[in-house]
């Protein structure tokens, strides 16, 4: 095996030359490598280049000195000796930037500098014994032979790999096993084929073993960043996952919210225009909103002595008093399908009947609504020890209805029944039903009502009207 080794040692030596320069090549100009681990490679794979080149040069022109044949064996020998030690510092660097990065130390150990200075003592004593011959020297033959320091060398090269070698094994745990047996190995093996080329001699198995460790470690790197990639990819992917999610609930959380504030709207619309005017109004808002119906009940009403009232009470009060008696109506008109029109100071306008057909029960729903007013001044001034009376005026009619107004507009209907509806109203008795000759004939059949009342309604003259009984 060994006299197999040492014939083609040579040949070996050549493939792991052109081995160190590929991946010499291939770390330059490999993505996503740190500079700092970048460089400690390049430094490995460059020295490991060196140190297999000397000993290559020396094994070829050993037994034939020619002229410059002495010249490269001598080199061959220095670079050797040189680059055997220099790659253990070009290992540090390595180590170093890995218990940086993913042993996450705060502080390095103080054994690496150690190792570093160890380091640097032996290439200056390598320097040294090309002149003293204390490693190895030539003999007149050109013989290379060992040195009486040469057990001193082989101390100095393997401390800093000892010393780099516990802090390994104590952050072992810290790398994953893609690193952490390439580490170890490229320190072990290279140590046991020091001690064996120690016992024999023209054995150079220690430079091939580290060097070849030196491609392995290369490998495994490479190794380790895709899977870093992969892991970083895998992360990017969840956090767009879970970020795609949030997004999701958040827009679901803003669609509901929009919901909410569009129901919200559409209720205020509600509460100002009729639904059918609110629908049209929302789908076309630059549309002219008017309609004419030909057969509609309008109610007048307002308060018995209202200024008189309102001078013996506070602001507040006043306000306060108007506001619940018409929340009350207004509830009224929600419960029994009438369209409040509008408020105007103490008086309260409202409408049925808003029908394309004239023959509707718009009438009758107003009388039955006006008597459900005066229950609830009735109710009211129980409940906050009042005496407020109420004047009410219905007629029936055509009228014209339409939305007025971009911004704070308010749907209103006009007309002669509009009017006359008014007059009922200001001609009337306190708590009492006042209407028209339309209402009358519309709703005889089943309201009773007072004999006529001969009323004079401006720009009509004088008209019959009836107050219910």
């Amino acid at each position: 095996m060994l006299d197999f080794f040492n014939k083609n040692q040579v040949y070996m030596e050549l493939c792991l030359m052109a081995v160190c320069l590929l991946i010499f090549c291939l770390t330059l100009i490999t993505g996503n490598l740190s500079k700092k681990r970048r460089f400690a490679i390049l430094l490995l794979e460059i020295s490991s280049f060196l140190w297999i080149t000397g000993t290559f040069f020396y094994n070829v022109y050993k037994s034939n000195i020619t002229d410059y044949g002495w010249y490269l064996v001598r080199l061959g020998k220095f670079l050797d000796y040189f680059f055997s030690n220099f790659i253990v510092f070009a290992f540090g660097l390595y180590l170093k930037d890995f218990l940086y990065n993913e042993g996450k130390v705060e502080k390095m150990p103080v054994r690496l500098l150690i190792s570093d200075i160890i380091v640097f003592i032996s290439l200056i004593t390598i320097i040294i014994s090309l002149f003293t011959g204390f490693y190895y020297y030539f003999d007149q033959n050109s013989l290379y032979q060992r040195g009486p320091g040469r057990l001193f060398f082989y101390i100095l090269s393997s401390l800093p790999l000892l010393l780099q070698f516990t802090c390994v094994v104590k952050s072992f745990k810290k790398f994953s096993l893609r690193i952490s047996i390439p580490m170890t190995l490229f320190i072990i093996l290279p140590l046991f084929a020091t001690v064996l080329q120690f016992f024999y001699k023209g054995l150079y198995i220690s430079s091939m073993s580290t060097v070849g460790m030196s491609v392995v470690l290369y490998i495994f790197t490479i190794q380790e960043m895709n899977h870093a990639v992969e892991k970083a990819h895998r992360m990017e992917v969840e956090m767009l996952e879970r970020y795609k999610k949030e997004l999701e609930e958040t827009v679901d959380l803003r669609t509901q919210e929009l919901r909410i504030a569009n129901e919200k709207a559409n209720n205020l619309l509600l509460n100002i225009l009729p639904e059918s005017v609110a629908k049209e109004l929302t789908e076309n808002p630059e549309k002219t909103i008017s309609k004419k119906y030909p057969n509609a009940t309008v109610l007048f009403t307002d308060i018995v002595g209202f200024t008189k009232l309102s001078s013996t009470m506070t602001a507040e009060e006043t306000v306060t008093m108007l506001n619940t008696m018409f929340s009350l109506f207004d509830e009224r008109c929600e419960k029994e399908g009438i369209e409040k029109i509008k408020t105007i100071g103490d008086a309260y306008m409202a409408v049925c009947g808003l029908s394309e057909s004239s023959q509707n029960d718009g009438a009758l729903k107003m009388i039955s609504f006006a008597k459900g007013l005066i229950k609830d001044v009735e109710y009211f001034n129980s409940t906050y020890n009042m005496n407020i009376s109420i004047r009410i005026g219905i007629n029936s009619g055509n009228l014209v209805a339409g939305v007025i107004g971009k911004k704070k507009f308010i749907y209103d209907i006009w007309g002669d029944t509009v009017n006359v509806a008014s007059r009922m109203e200001s001609t009337g008795s306190p708590m009492k039903i006042h209407v028209s000759q339309n209402v009358y004939e519309q709703t005889k059949d089943k309201i009773s009502y007072s004999n006529p009342i001969e009323s004079e309604v401006k720009g009509k003259g004088m008209m019959k009207s009836y107050l219910c009984e």
